[in-house]
């Protein structure tokens, strides 16, 4: 898969043997506090190296670096199961965010037509819970990563890459489960992370 430029990005920029050295930033807490009511929940948090500045990006101008302030990896996983979904959150400075956003969607166009096997999701809403919001899928249940997504939050400046993987022993085996799972994550994600903004948690006051 293309997108496996982006996948060992993630790996390499968030290596735990560098993670505890930086420090926990607000903008970020709402992103990596959050369970879900199927089970699903946060099993692993690591911190943005402190020697990492900027990310890549595949843009119609060539590549270009698009600097971080902060940033997170954040994994999900069912009791029991390996991981299921990997998020790339990444805290951009204001000045030039709009430029640099539209860096990191190039770069997302850029992913999906170098890979004849996947698809950039045109069907769902462009907003999800105030966050703008661009995908892809694969078109076949294979590989480790089944779909990537990305969301931004203008507000904070912050945007969320979203790996959806395919982990052993799952129970998706057909689009229909994926999409029907994908969809699922999505929306209790970003409700979530509103709420953990708002100061509540799935309707319930902190």
């Amino acid at each position: 898969m293309a997108s496996l430029r982006t996948v060992l990005a993630v790996l390499i920029a968030f290596s735990p043997v560098v993670a505890a050295a930086q420090k926990e930033n607000p903008a970020l807490r709402p992103y990596e506090s959050c369970s879900f009511p199927d089970g699903l929940s946060v099993t692993d948090v690591q911190p943005m190296p402190p020697d990492v500045r900027d990310r890549p990006a595949k843009t119609k101008q060539g590549e270009k670096s698009v600097p971080l302030l902060a940033g997170r990896r954040i994994t999900f996983a069912y009791p029991g199961a390996d991981p299921y979904v990997s998020v790339k959150v990444e805290l951009l400075p204001p000045d030039n965010y709009a430029l640099n956003k539209r860096y990191l969607l190039e770069d997302f166009d850029d992913i999906v037509a170098s890979d004849k096997g996947v698809a950039k999701n045109t069907t769902r809403p462009a907003r999800i819970s105030a966050f703008n919001v661009t995908g892809l899928d694969r078109k076949a249940i294979a590989g480790n990563t089944l779909g990537i997504y990305m969301l931004m939050d203008d507000a904070t400046h912050v945007v969320s890459t979203i790996y959806l993987l395919n982990p052993k022993q799952s129970h998706i085996k057909t689009i229909e489960d994926y999409t029907r799972q994908r969809d699922t994550f999505l929306y209790n994600y970003t409700r979530c992370i509103r709420n953990n903004q708002n100061g509540v948690l799935f309707g319930v006051s902190k």
